[in-house]
């Protein structure tokens, strides 16, 4: 489990070319973004990112959503019992300890990072600041989306520092 400066608990399992740092600095400026700005009280909180690719999301999107095909993340938030809800049920509680697990495709990532003419990194963002609002008990609403555009906004702010070469582009 990696643990950063803000005592964030972020446990990563990544795959090629994506590095584990680029994951944890995206995270852990999501979850510092929304302890300052929104706030929630994150503080030694846990959150599992699993990045996978295509085939095994086909597999988790089947058995978890009866879905088929992949899909470019999805959310499990840790049963606890301070249930979330989004405002629109009733309140967002606004402290947790164990927020749950994301598991990402890398090669959906990819695909929509290109449909849209995104860096993937950018796309990245996208998906993870949608899927811890997810985590955080919001559901798809436009609630959720000017949650998910405010934590891309601000990220922005914050110039993060990464890159990688995929290894197809050799």
């Amino acid at each position: 489990m990696m643990k950063n400066k803000n005592n964030y608990h972020i446990e990563i399992q990544s795959i090629y070319p994506f590095p584990k740092r680029m994951w944890l600095e995206i995270l852990s400026t999501i979850l510092q973004i929304l302890e300052e700005k929104r706030n929630f009280s994150l503080k030694n909180c846990i959150l599992n990112l699993i990045v996978i690719k295509d085939n095994d999301m086909i597999l988790y999107n089947h058995k978890q959503m009866n879905a088929y095909g992949p899909t470019n993340i999805l959310s499990f938030p840790e049963e606890e019992t301070k249930t979330f809800y989004g405002k629109q049920n009733t309140y967002i509680e606004k402290q947790r300890s164990n927020l749950g697990t994301l598991i990402l495709s890398s090669q959906t990532l990819m695909r929509e990072a290109f449909l849209y003419g995104q860096k993937p990194q950018e796309h990245a963002i996208r998906l993870l600041c949608h899927g811890i609002a997810h985590l955080l008990g919001y559901d798809h609403s436009e609630e959720m989306f000017e949650l998910t555009d405010f934590l891309e906004l601000e990220i922005a702010k914050h110039k993060l520092e990464y890159s990688f070469i995929p290894i197809w582009s050799l």
